[in-house]
């Protein structure tokens, strides 16, 4: 009876999250991440965008979300950042507060 009970709830879990706020929050960001970065090769988590939606406080409009960004994938010259992106949701709109890639530090080219 607990698999049965765990699975749907489960269930009921993933249908809500694809809609609603966060989900509002993650394609304005990938729209202006698309924006920014026409011309180049990347690619991003769509749904680890938008799982990490994260309202920074209870009564605020504004959201935080954060993925990594991997460039020229499969290429010799395949780097990855991370990417944070806050943005305000106010009345069923999303406006970009804020975008920041943020450097792995390993992807770095320093001189020896």
């Amino acid at each position: 009876m607990r698999p049965i009970l765990l699975t749907f709830l489960l269930l009921l879990l993933v249908a809500c999250a694809g809609s609603g706020p966060g989900k509002l929050a993650a394609d304005a960001c990938i729209s202006e991440v698309n924006q920014r970065l026409a011309g180049k090769t990347f690619d991003l988590d769509a749904r680890n965008l938008a799982a990490s939606a994260k309202q920074e406080n209870a009564a605020s409009d504004i959201w935080d979300l954060s993925t990594q960004v991997v460039f020229d994938r499969g290429l010799s010259t395949e780097f990855t950042q991370n990417l944070n992106c806050r943005i305000r949701v106010e009345n069923g709109t999303a406006s970009v507060l804020s975008l920041e890639f943020i450097w792995a530090m390993k992807d770095l080219k320093l001189p020896e």
